[in-house]
């Protein structure tokens, strides 16, 4: 699916989101990252994944409700910023962790599936740096 069909079939719809949504989805991030935490401590890998992940797609919303667009699609989102941020090579990286993660996470939601440590160790670290990323590109409008 490309940029075009998003926004034809209303998976990506422009809309106006307030400065209030944007950091409250910020918010909903950092809060994931701290779930994604207890549980890997808990040894519940798969759940830690969900969240890492549930944690990046948060921050990747954010720069949406930014540039004033709304999702209805995870795998939209991910078509949205690699078109806009194109020429961001270290952008780019999440947003193919991104998707890598989105694809992996629905194996575990609708499968069950096991996640290795290290795995998960990785998710949250991945989720860590973008999120980072994501509030230094934000920070200058905030």
């Amino acid at each position: 699916m490309n940029l075009r069909e998003c926004f034809e079939k209303g998976l990506l719809v422009k809309g106006r989101a307030s400065e209030a949504t944007v950091e409250s989805t910020i918010r909903l991030a950092k809060h994931s990252i701290e779930r994604a935490e207890g549980n890997f401590n808990m040894e519940y890998f798969d759940v830690a994944f969900t969240l890492a992940y549930q944690a990046m797609l948060h921050a990747a919303r954010a720069l949406l409700f930014r540039d004033g667009v709304k999702e209805r699609s995870h795998a939209c989102v991910v078509v949205y910023l690699k078109e806009k941020y194109r020429r961001n090579s270290r952008l780019i990286k999440y947003f193919n962790l991104l998707d890598s993660y989105r694809i992996s996470r629905h194996e575990i939601v609708y499968r069950g599936g096991n996640i290795p440590r290290e795995e998960a160790s990785s998710v949250i670290e991945d989720a860590k740096d973008f999120l980072n990323t994501v509030e230094n590109i934000l920070k200058p409008q905030r």
